[in-house]
C-alpha cells in the first residue's frame, strides 16, 4: 500500500536530495573550538574567590608578536627578553607590573596596555647593582632597594632618577619595600639588621624604626623580616621569616598583633614570603615558599582558605616569592618557574555560618 505524497512534501524531499548531491562525500564537519576552562578557587559549586587569569614569561606573552629582539642580556647572544628568576613584584597605575629579577640585575617593567616588556637597570646616578625590592606610589613614582649600595633609589614614573636614601649608616641590607596607598610613607625591610625602617617619601626622613631587637620585649623582635605590606588604612604587615609569623602594626607604628607558627598543617607559616592585605575585605594574603601556595587569613590571623599547589601548570608554583595586589589584580612571582602568574581577587570568602 502506497501513501500519496502531497506537493509540499515532494518539494522538501527534492531540496534534500539536491543538497546531498551538491555536498562532497569527503566534506568534513567544522571543528568546534573548545571554550577555555575557567580556573577558580574554591571550585564550583562554591562561590569563587580567586580566578586564574594567565601567566607572563617572555616578551611575546605581552606583545603578541615575534620579531628580532635587541640584546637583552650582557653578552653576544641575541634572545627574546624573558624572565629568569623573578623574586618580587609591584603593581603601579594602569596595572603596570614591576618585576625584580635578580638574575637580570634589574626590573622588568610589563605594560600590558601598551604591550611593552622592558628591562630597567637604572638611570643617571641611580644605576642598579643588586636590586631586591620594589614599590610603586599612586603617581607612578617607584622605589627600588639596592642591597649592594645599601640604599633605596627613587625614580619618577618615566624612569628618571630622582634621589637616593640610606647608605651604610642607615641600612645593612635593604630588601623588601612597601608604600602606603597615599604614597606618603615607605617601609623598608632591613633583613640582615632585623628591623623595618619607615621613611617619609616627601623628605626621605626616617620616621621610626620597628623592632630594632627591643630589649624590653624580645618576643616581638624580628628574626629576618622578609616582606612588608601596607593596607589601605595604613596598617603595616611584616613577614617575620625565621619566627614563622606575621606581625601587624598600626599607622603610628605601635604593635597591634602577631599570628602564625611553624608546622605542616594548613595555616602554618613555614616560609612566609610575599604579603598583601585588604582592610575593606578583611583579608591578608601570604605566599608560603614551603607549602608553595597562597594562604588567605582574616584580620584575626585565622585561616580562610588557600589556593595553589607545587608544579608548573596554571596556579601551580615552584618556590613562589613576591606578591602584589592592586584593586582586584593579584600577581605572584613564581621564581623557579621563571614567570609571574596573574589572578583576579573576586572578594573575601563567604562565611559558612
Amino acid at each position: 500500500m502506497f501513501r500519496r505524497i502531497d506537493h509540499a512534501t515532494a518539494c522538501v524531499l527534492t531540496l534534500m536530495l539536491a543538497l546531498a548531491v551538491a555536498l562532497p562525500a569527503n566534506a568534513k564537519k567544522r571543528k568546534e573550538v573548545p571554550k577555555p576552562v575557567r580556573i577558580v578557587f574554591p571550585p564550583p559549586p562554591a562561590t569563587p574567590v580567586i580566578e586564574y587569569l594567565g601567566e607572563i614569561r617572555r616578551a611575546t606573552d605581552v606583545t603578541g608578536k615575534k620579531k628580532s629582539f635587541l640584546k637583552f642580556l650582557v653578552g653576544e647572544e641575541e634572545r627574546e627578553p624573558q624572565l629568569i628568576a623573578p623574586t618580587a613584584v609591584a603593581i603601579g597605575p594602569r596595572d603596570v607590573m614591576y618585576v625584580i629579577d635578580q638574575r637580570l640585575n634589574g626590573i622588568v617593567i610589563i605594560d600590558r596596555e601598551k604591550k611593552t616588556f622592558q628591562l630597567f637597570t637604572g638611570t643617571g646616578s641611580g644605576i642598579l647593582q643588586e636590586p631586591v625590592g620594589v614599590a610603586v606610589g599612586p603617581d607612578g613614582t617607584f622605589f627600588v632597594s639596592d642591597a649592594k649600595a645599601r640604599a633605596v633609589y627613587v625614580y619618577d614614573a618615566d624612569g628618571s632618577f630622582r634621589t637616593a636614601w640610606g647608605g651604610k649608616k642607615v641600612f645593612v641590607r635593604p630588601t623588601a619595600l612597601a608604600v602606603t596607598a597615599k604614597g606618603d610613607r615607605l617601609a623598608v625591610c632591613d633583613t640582615r639588621d632585623h628591623k623595618v625602617v619607615v621613611v617619609d617619601t616627601s623628605s626621605g626622613e626616617v620616621l621610626y624604626i620597628l623592632n630594632e631587637q627591643p630589649k624590653d620585649d624580645p618576643e616581638r623582635a624580628f628574626n629576618l623580616p622578609y616582606t612588608v605590606a601596607f593596607d589601605e588604612e595604613g596598617y603595616l604587615y611584616v613577614s617575620d621569616y625565621l619566627n614563622f609569623r606575621i606581625q601587624v602594626f598600626d599607622p603610628d607604628g605601635a604593635f597591634e598583633m602577631a599570628f602564625g607558627q611553624a608546622g605542616d598543617l594548613p595555616g602554618s607559616l613555614n616560609r612566609p614570603r610575599g604579603l598583601a592585605a585588604v582592610a575593606a575585605e578583611e583579608v591578608i594574603f601570604e605566599v608560603d615558599g614551603a607549602f608553595q601556595l597562597i594562604q588567605m587569613f582574616n584580620m584575626d590571623g585565622e585561616l580562610l582558605m588557600w589556593f595553589g599547589s607545587p608544579g608548573e601548570g596554571p596556579a601551580q608554583f615552584s618556590l613562589p616569592s613576591g606578591l602584589a595586589l592592586r584593586n582586584d589584580l593579584l600577581v605572584v612571582a613564581d621564581t623557579m618557574n621563571g614567570r609571574v602568574q596573574m589572578f583576579r581577587f573576586l572578594g573575601a570568602p563567604v562565611s559558612a555560618e
